[in-house]
């Protein structure tokens, strides 16, 4: 989030990492990176030493979940994965108020301007990893009515300052979304779970992270057994030939692009002040609702 948030102070922040993971930690400072969950560099001795990163509780990421996502990622073995770290106790996660914090130990380094060669070869490693015991299935985060929930949505006010260009956007594109989520349904139930593997489930240029002469694959919250499309979405959205089951690349991009609406748009119904987070959600919105989908270019 570009925002810190407006209920939790630095200082708990800190005296939450002095506590569980860190008590040599001395500082934190809050970044404005990434989307969705709250990050902080942690300093100790006055340098950075570690990561923050605060999720909030979501369907798609209670603390259960992402218990199972990062202590998965930690098990994997992987030389690409940059892990979270487990607390003082030996868990890896930790609940602060409504919210849900882990650490990572700081990576100087850079985010690369675009996908780098090699993450076809990465996610190839990855979907040949045997699962961790800990790791969890798949399992459509799309509401089937969700086309009616949109509609229920639509008679609350949107009294934001962003709420009725947020609206205007939903009603004009609510038919479409009708389609997308019939066709998601029938897609879903193609899926085979005998074919599962260990998916990151957000690899693309984002996550992905140059340090140390190489490069890694951060932010594991969303690690899930599921079809390998769930990763080689991001592969053919980027033009890679790479071999795949087209339905399956098809559902994980309608997958994506649903969760996100009903994500942004519930946001953008809710009480709001215009800010940069704000703004950023609206941007969202339209995107996932005007673009092409991966395989229409």
């Amino acid at each position: 989030m570009l925002e810190p948030p407006d209920d939790l102070t630095d200082a708990e922040v800190l005296e939450a990492v002095r506590r569980h993971w860190a008590p040599e930690a001395d500082a934190v400072e809050h970044l404005p990176v990434g989307w969705g969950a709250h990050h902080w560099r942690v300093d100790a001795a006055g340098e950075p030493a570690y990561f923050a990163t605060l999720d909030p509780d979501l369907p798609r990421h209670t603390r259960a979940t992402l218990e199972a996502a990062y202590a998965s990622a930690a098990a994997l073995g992987l030389d690409f994965v940059w892990p979270s770290l487990p607390t003082l106790d030996g868990d890896v996660t930790l609940p602060v108020g409504a919210r849900t914090a882990s650490v990572a130990r700081w990576l100087p380094g850079e985010r690369p301007e675009t996908s780098v060669a090699e993450l076809p070869g990465m996610l190839a490693e990855l979907h040949a990893t045997p699962p961790p015991r800990t790791a969890r299935a798949w399992a459509s985060e799309v509401d089937a009515d969700l086309p009616g929930r949109l509609r229920a949505l639509l008679q609350q006010p949107w009294e934001g300052p962003l709420g009725p260009a947020a609206r205007e956007l939903v009603v004009d594109h609510l038919t479409q979304v009708g389609a997308w989520s019939r066709e998601h349904a029938r897609l879903a139930a193609l899926a085979d779970p005998a074919t599962y593997v260990v998916t990151h489930g957000e690899p693309g240029v984002h996550n992905q992270w140059l340090a140390r002469g190489r490069t890694w694959l951060l932010d594991w919250e969303s690690l899930l057994l599921a079809p390998r499309e769930r990763d080689l979405a991001t592969l053919v959205h980027e033009g890679r030939a790479v071999d795949h089951d087209p339905e399956m690349v098809r559902l994980f991009d309608l997958e994506w692009r649903l969760s996100e609406v009903w994500s942004f748009a519930r946001w953008m119904q809710g009480p709001h002040l215009g800010g940069a987070d704000d703004h950023t959600a609206l941007g969202g919105l339209t995107y996932e609702l005007t673009r092409p989908h991966f395989d229409e270019h």
